[in-house]
């Protein structure tokens, strides 16, 4: 048996806490994306824009945003999350 591959295990711990470190400092830079003005400065646009891909059916009520008397409530994030990665496949 190669006991070379157990060689460098006491890294885990310390590549473990880095990992951490990148979520929260992830986590601090992303704009909150439950709002217009978030989810805007995230995909790199305009809230007009937000608005255009809401009209437009790109942004899809009840899967990327839900509304509460005719006024966007909140963004879901994960959805908008998804609508940027595919955005930038060309979906």
């Amino acid at each position: 048996m190669n006991l070379d591959a157990f060689n460098n295990l006491e890294l885990i711990p310390e590549l473990l806490k880095t990992v951490q470190d990148l979520k929260i400092l992830v986590n601090i830079l992303k704009p909150e994306l439950s709002t217009k003005r978030g989810v805007a400065m995230f995909l790199g646009t305009t809230e007009r824009t937000v608005n255009n891909y809401i009209a437009d059916g790109k942004l899809i009520e009840g899967k990327h945003f839900n509304r509460k008397n005719g006024k966007i409530l909140v963004f879901i994030e994960d959805a908008v999350i998804e609508f940027k990665i595919n955005r930038g496949k060309g979906r």
